[in-house]
């Protein structure tokens, strides 16, 4: 079976699955703007309708994203059901940031002054821009390298930051029926290290890891009295000062973390956080080593939920987080979240969750189809490199623009069947 049978034949039942969560008189445009966000790199809903051929009027496609038919929590299901089915594992990695989109009107919803946390030496500190805040699944490629697949998005108000924890809140609470049966691990930097987000979480016995302040209050699990006593027992012990830090035992070890392997020293043990009211977690204190410099670095303090975890453990689980920036570098330059300029929330809110689908679609094919890629076909110089979602969509746009998708979509069975290319015997079946 060739490259292309094996991506139409994935394609077609990953897209046949998404249509479930689509209303019937929706389906068949939902499909060729889907298919258009797989062949278009560009943001623009009109860029995507021209590398297809349609079989609608433009106006068909303008009600289907204006009238808000299409539920962006009932195709996150789906395509959470998807990733989960194609890439099965025990334990689901979900990662939660936010980022930044710049905005030059101040009329494009939820568009405000916002600091820019990235402070980069060419780039004001405040910046009129979008907030999103994206809820992605971590998984593992070739040569074991991570990527963060996105799967929801939402779009925080013009009115404060505060909103981002209820959304993130929102977010996983939704997702969480697709999650029943499994064990769910959430991992985020030390912005949504909140006591408000991180408690409901273990209530949904979901377990945390995240980076937090170093200064945070830590303390030893209270000892148990020998003879028994008045009142409510004691919930902590002896605080944990950066004296008592430095008195527990190093361990210097050397782990791949972020793409390259780094000598990194570790202490760590089991306290209890005042911020959590008194949960127990394993803190993990991190220093790396900068071989440029000779120095260690500043000491960052990891703490997760899972204190049966080792302290190697948790720094190799929280680098999955890391995944979800370069998935925010492809979105917004090479995927088009720059382009889109809605005027409406929950319009803007549909095209982004429905060009997140399509970008997710095509690192599963890249996950699935990894040895078959006819590299020296797209790419010959990259023919020995390890194979990327980019290549992946340049591979779609190559061989799928200007197919007529809607033709694809059967209305007795609900199945799409991906398209032959017209006029190529190479790639007819």
């Amino acid at each position: 079976m060739s490259y292309a049978q094996t991506a139409r034949r994935c394609l077609s039942s990953w897209i046949t699955h998404l249509l479930t969560a689509i209303p019937i008189r929706s389906r068949a445009t939902f499909v060729e703007l889907l298919c258009g966000c797989l062949v278009s790199p560009e943001g623009w809903v009109t860029r995507a309708i021209s590398a297809i051929v349609r079989g609608r009027h433009w106006t068909t496609y303008y009600k289907l994203l204006e009238r808000g038919n299409v539920q962006t929590l009932r195709l996150a299901h789906a395509l959470l059901e998807v990733v989960s089915n194609t890439l099965p594992t025990e334990t689901i990695n979900l990662v939660i940031d936010d980022t930044l989109v710049p905005r030059q009107s101040q009329k494009a919803p939820g568009s405000a002054i916002r600091y820019d946390h990235a402070k980069k030496s060419n780039r004001p500190q405040f910046l009129q821009a979008q907030c999103w805040v994206t809820l992605g699944i971590s998984v593992f490629g070739c040569a074991d390298r991570k990527y963060v697949l996105p799967i929801v998005s939402r779009l925080v108000p013009a009115n404060g930051n505060r909103n981002k924890l209820i959304i993130a809140l929102a977010l996983v609470r939704n997702l969480a029926p697709v999650m029943a049966n499994k064990s769910v691990r959430l991992l985020f930097d030390s912005w949504f290290m909140r006591a408000r987000l991180v408690l409901t979480l273990l209530s949904r016995k979901i377990q945390v890891i995240g980076q937090t302040r170093y200064d945070t209050a830590l303390f030893m699990p209270p000892e148990v009295p020998s003879k028994s006593r008045r009142g409510r027992p004691r919930i902590y012990g002896t605080k944990i000062t950066p004296e008592a830090i430095q008195r527990l035992p190093a361990t210097e070890v050397r782990l791949t973390l972020y793409g390259k392997e780094q000598l990194i020293r570790l202490r760590t043990v089991v306290a209890i956080a005042r911020f959590l009211k008194g949960v127990p977690v394993r803190a993990v204190w991190c220093e790396f080593y900068d071989a440029d410099k000779l120095r260690w670095s500043k000491t960052r303090l990891l703490l997760a939920t899972e204190t049966q975890l080792g302290a190697e453990e948790i720094p190799h689980l929280y680098a999955r987080r890391w995944g979800i920036e370069p998935l925010f570098h492809n979105l917004k330059r090479w995927w088009g979240v720059n382009n889109l300029w809605q005027q409406k929330r929950t319009v803007l809110g549909l095209w982004m969750q429905i060009r997140s689908t399509a970008w997710t679609l095509v690192q599963l094919l890249n996950l699935v189809t990894e040895e078959a890629f006819p590299a020296d076909i797209v790419a010959p110089w990259r023919s020995t490199q390890p194979l990327t979602g980019g290549l992946v969509a340049q591979w779609l746009r190559m061989e799928f623009t200007g197919l007529a998708f809607r033709d694809g979509y059967n209305r007795k069975s609900s199945i799409f069947t991906w398209p032959k290319q017209r006029g190529d015997p190479r790639m007819q079946v």
